[in-house]
């Protein structure tokens, strides 16, 4: 069973779409960074949001980076498919 390069992206956009859905509240922590966290919210500080984001911005770069060469390496293969009979 051959699956269609339109059902491909609709299952790809499902993919995501449901990842960002269903994703509610990331806050990936040691206990330590947590505690700090915590403490400092409780006290009014500001701190605790500026350690989450940046926890969150670090986790996602290995994400981007992914795509990034996903979407260059579908490119390249779609390009050579297309005009070329050149193997890789």
């Amino acid at each position: 069973m051959k699956i269609s390069d339109q059902m491909k992206r609709l299952i790809l956009i499902a993919i995501v779409v449901l990842s960002v859905v269903v994703v509610n509240d990331v806050h990936a922590q040691c206990s330590v960074c947590r505690r700090g966290a915590e403490t400092s919210l409780e006290a009014g500080e500001k701190t605790g949001h500026g350690l989450n984001s940046g926890i969150l911005y670090l986790m996602s770069i290995p994400y981007v980076m992914g795509g990034v060469a996903g979407v260059i390496w579908w490119r390249h293969r779609k390009k050579n498919t297309n005009g070329s009979t050149e193997e890789i």
